[in-house]
């Protein structure tokens, strides 16, 4: 079923370039991958995000180191203390791991937001900077380069797209018309299986 619709697609791409030329549209195509990885807005983002997962890191370490050395006194006082300080320790011991598990619960789902939310704005300053060359360039039409089998290097705006967002562009709204008329959405990967494109992928130690 995939690839009979990946056909169906790359037919109709065809077709529609094909019925663009015949009728004198100007189709070109951009590499918003490349944009995305050399942007320095990306760069940017990406050094904020490392600074703050790091902090996040540093705190889980000290909750972990904690949680750690009162397990280890409780094991070492087994046999020295009352039952009923064994139980007292043993319920505060829960209690910091239950608080380490949920600061690292918020800590994972506020650096996911986070990414999110960088990545629409920087691809939402992407889409403006297609926009406004496709408009200077007089273009009818402008593809993702993941949908283009073959086009000559002058329908290629991706260096100009990147030096107009580099030079700096207001993103689009939701009421801009224009050929994207959903900047804040997350384009769609060419392949499903494969991981989108667009995300700034900081990992964890």
């Amino acid at each position: 079923m995939r690839r009979l619709t990946a056909g169906i697609l790359i037919a109709t791409t065809i077709s529609y370039a094909s019925l663009g030329l015949a009728a004198g549209l100007k189709i070109g195509y951009v590499d918003i991958a490349s944009i995305f990885d050399q942007y320095s807005e990306t760069k940017k983002a990406k050094l904020v995000l490392e600074k703050e997962i790091k902090s996040k890191q540093d705190t889980i370490q000290k909750m972990s180191d904690e949680v750690k050395n009162m397990r280890e006194d409780l094991e070492a006082q087994q046999s020295t203390i009352a039952i009923e300080d064994k139980k007292s320790m043993a319920q505060e011991i829960d209690r910091k791991a239950q608080e380490l598990q949920k600061f690292t619960d918020d800590s994972e789902s506020e650096l996911s937001k986070k990414e999110s939310d960088l990545t629409q704005n920087i691809l939402a300053k992407i889409y403006a900077a297609v926009q406004q060359v496709g408009k200077e360039k007089g273009f009818s039409l402008i593809l993702d380069k993941n949908n283009v089998i073959f086009g000559i290097d002058s329908w290629n705006i991706t260096e100009d797209v990147l030096k107009t967002v580099e030079g700096g562009v207001v993103p689009l709204s939701s009421q801009t018309s224009g050929y994207l008329t959903n900047p804040n959405q997350e384009p769609i990967p060419a392949k499903r299986e494969e991981p989108s494109p667009y995300r700034l992928n900081i990992k964890e130690d």
